[in-house]
């Protein structure tokens, strides 16, 4: 919906901002992967005094969401035309929220989801930060559970939650320990929906989806940057 930054349209794209229930007033956010710009539109939208910096590999996806889908940037939104590890690796000042929404259905770029690049996005985050990641489920990934695994690999607690007639979980990890309920997380994401007017219950996406996941997954490898992987991940042929 061009012109109002208010609606998004994909489930999973509101069940992201379950993030902001695990934030404690998030003043820097960091978002890889613009699209068509909906998730930092609806942030600057909500938070109009957060910093937030959104980082897209290609160029041509910035022009796209510029001229066709209403993005723009500002004071407190700018756009970044850059490898998204590169400027994690990068980065000096920590930020409070760091989305990840750069993982299409049939591929995942291999140098965002290993061991190596979650450590720095952990070196990224502030001490009470959160990471918000939009990962395929088993359907379509088949290395899901290695993506688990390297998740808990570098983090100190990873929480998973489905996503509404989608294909899509969305992780939340964090770097320090946090155990919270899902009926006290739903209140306070629920909360945080009324306060700021969204269209949506961020409290019902919570009690739909929530998964603390606290057991390791064993047999799958982490996944480092010297191991064999593919570039791609597609999907096995049925």
């Amino acid at each position: 919906k061009v012109g109002d930054p208010d609606h998004l349209e994909l489930p999973y794209a509101q069940a992201m901002n379950i993030g902001l229930a695990f934030a404690e007033a998030p003043k820097r956010a960091l978002i890889i992967g613009l699209g068509g710009g909906s998730i930092p539109m609806f942030l600057h939208k909500h938070y109009p005094k957060m910093q937030i910096d959104v980082v897209d590999i290609d160029p041509e996806v910035v022009t796209v969401a510029k001229q066709f889908f209403g993005f723009y940037e500002d004071e407190f939104l700018k756009a970044h035309v850059e490898d998204g590890r590169k400027f994690i690796e990068r980065c000096k000042k920590p930020y409070d929220m760091i989305l990840l929404d750069a993982y299409g259905k049939d591929s995942i770029p291999r140098s965002l989801v290993t061991r190596e690049f979650f450590q720095a996005v952990r070196r990224a985050l502030s001490p009470r930060g959160v990471l918000v990641g939009n990962v395929w489920s088993r359907d379509s990934n088949p290395l899901y559970d290695s993506v688990v695994r390297t998740y808990q690999d570098v983090f100190a607690e990873l929480y998973i939650f489905d996503v509404r007639s989608s294909g899509n979980k969305i992780f939340i990890a964090l770097p320090y320990q946090l155990k919270v309920r899902s009926g006290d997380l739903a209140r306070k994401a629920g909360e945080i929906s009324k306060q700021k007017g969204f269209r949506f219950d961020l409290g019902d996406a919570v009690k739909y989806g929530y998964q603390y996941a606290t057991e390791r997954v064993i047999s799958d490898p982490v996944l480092t940057d010297d191991r064999d992987a593919p570039k791609i991940i597609r999907p096995p042929a049925s």
